[in-house]
């Protein structure tokens, strides 16, 4: 019993025994070590190894049959033993002359129909068979051509059928076979070698002719003409870049300089009003949300941080246009440094702002409504004497910013509620919130807040807004109130408080502003509408 093995050679799969496998195998390496180092070396081997995979395919018939060790010698005998090819050139030659007539007999034998894709013009049908015939395959075409002028139109068919069935000649063993020669390793090495040879000639010819030198000449001055095209483009390109840059960093730098001119204009006039027509003054507003000095700096370093890019393009779009040459590595460190400057004060300013409102506290003062013999408590707001002054487009956590008397006053809708008093009376509590940047900052801010509310017999008047003392900063400030009524008294908004009334809970489920102009009775289940409570 013999072990088998499972080779591929140039792409084709083959079933050799042991025996068979180590004498190819050897075969092979002393091919490898004989033409390895060659340049032509790797072309040779691949050549060498198609023709053992067909002569290995002819044997066994393309079937499923293992290569044996007879196969292998007479493979290696069709395609040259290792002492035929390792020889010396002079062993070589006397050995190719004592055996030129027999191979000249095998030519005869072995010679096939290929199509001679080297030397073709079409198809290569009449080089291939010029080398069959061993005729001129000038001849063969001439022949074709005047034979199709002649009208005999069978002479192109023929040609295009030539063409579908003659195979072309790929491999090196198949040019061999197209001449009439034994593909063995000798005859594969030398016309190898020819090709190469020939083709380093016909390279050697092409750079010593005189077409190669006038072509290279040419390609050179088309070169010289395309650089200096590509010159003049690349130039007008770039002048026409610096114009737009130095068009547009001067409109630019116009436009911001006015801004800056013009004062509060430059934050009126921004995308920030979004079409408001307003004749607020924005840094006046903004005067009343940042600290003291917070809305200067913050301005300086926003002048800085887009002043600077705009002399650049400036400083650019003069470069490209004029080409002078400045040293400009200081000046463009220091302006550098001055932007980055601006950019951490601008951030440091903001975050110290933010920080104005990392605290909240709140102050809740109650008061006793004067009510003990009426049955129900009416709740009206006063006239709202700031409605015409107040900027509609602006609305901060329901505060308002309402001109008077030339200066931008802050005022804000306070929230009012209502709920069951647990000491049987009538009591208001008014609670304020506001926001610091610590504890004691956060409850300053709150008695900035003035709120007022006044009574009358058994009407309680609310104002509509609480204000913010003057020069007071927001803060978030916020007011809500909350009425503790009674069980058993009754309570009447008029129509004016249903801007303040906030999420009033009540029996009947009802909305707050459908809760205005009814009587309500607080119960022991809540506030209740009065005309629901059934009579005994």
């Amino acid at each position: 019993m013999k072990k088998t093995f499972t080779i591929n050679i140039s792409g084709s799969v083959f079933h050799i025994d042991d025996d068979a496998f180590e004498k190819l195998q050897k075969y092979l390496q002393l091919l490898n070590r004989h033409f390895g180092t060659a340049i032509e070396g790797q072309e040779i081997l691949q050549d060498i190894e198609a023709r053992i995979a067909e002569l290995f395919i002819e044997k066994t018939g393309n079937k499923v049959e293992v290569v044996t060790n007879e196969m292998v010698d007479e493979v290696i005998a069709r395609m040259g033993k290792p002492e035929d090819f390792m020889d010396s050139e002079e062993e070589t030659s006397a050995k190719t002359q004592a055996e030129s007539a027999f191979q000249d007999s095998e030519q005869k034998k072995r010679r096939r129909l290929y199509r001679d894709g080297d030397n073709r013009v079409i198809g290569g049908v009449c080089s291939g068979l010029g080398a069959y015939f061993n005729i001129d395959p000038v001849i063969l075409r001439v022949i074709f051509v005047v034979l199709f002028f002649l009208g005999v139109g069978a002479s192109f068919l023929i040609y295009i059928i030539l063409w579908i069935v003659v195979p072309k000649a790929k491999t090196t063993a198949q040019r061999l076979e197209m001449r009439g020669k034994e593909a063995t390793v000798s005859n594969i090495e030398k016309s190898i070698k020819e090709e190469v040879t020939e083709i380093g000639e016909s390279y050697n010819r092409f750079r010593n002719s005189a077409s190669y030198e006038k072509g290279i000449t040419r390609m050179d001055r088309f070169g010289d003409v395309v650089g200096s095209v590509l010159r003049v483009v690349l130039r007008v390109v770039v002048l026409l870049f610096g114009a737009a840059l130095l068009i547009g960093g001067i409109v630019t730098l116009i436009m911001f300089v006015t801004s800056l001119a013009v004062g509060h204009s430059f934050l009126q006039g921004g995308p920030w009003n979004f079409g408001w027509d307003t004749n607020i003054n924005m840094a006046n507003i903004i005067n009343h949300f940042v600290s003291p000095g917070a809305y200067t700096t913050s301005m300086i370093a926003i002048s800085i941080l887009i002043g600077i890019p705009i002399l650049i393009l400036l400083f650019i779009g003069t470069k490209l246009l004029f080409r002078y040459k400045t040293n400009n590595k200081l000046i463009g460190l220091g302006t550098f440094a001055v932007w980055l400057l601006a950019l951490i004060t601008l951030i440091v300013v903001g975050v110290s702002q933010a920080e104005n409102f990392s605290k909240q506290t709140s102050q809740t003062v109650t008061q006793n409504v004067e009510c003990n013999q009426c049955k129900t408590l009416y709740l009206e707001m006063n006239d709202d004497l700031y409605e015409s002054l107040i900027e509609d487009h602006i609305s901060l956590d329901r505060m308002k910013i309402a001109e008077v008397n030339g200066k931008e006053k802050l005022l804000g809708h306070p929230r009012f509620t209502i709920e069951k008093s647990t000491s049987g009376e009538f009591l208001l509590q008014i609670k304020k919130r506001a926001r610091g940047s610590n504890t004691e900052d956060a409850q300053l801010n709150v008695e900035q807040i003035d709120y007022n509310f006044t009574q009358k017999d058994s009407t309680l008047l609310l104002d509509p807004y609480y204000f913010l003392k003057e020069n007071a900063k927001w803060r978030q400030q916020e007011v809500t109130m909350i009425l503790k009524v009674p069980e058993g008294k009754s309570i009447f908004m008029n129509e004016k408080m249903k801007s303040i009334i906030y999420d009033i809970e009540n029996v009947n489920n009802m909305w707050d502003g459908d809760m205005v102009g009814k009587k309500w009775i607080m119960t022991a289940n809540g506030l209740a509408l009065n005309d629901s409570i059934p009579k005994l």
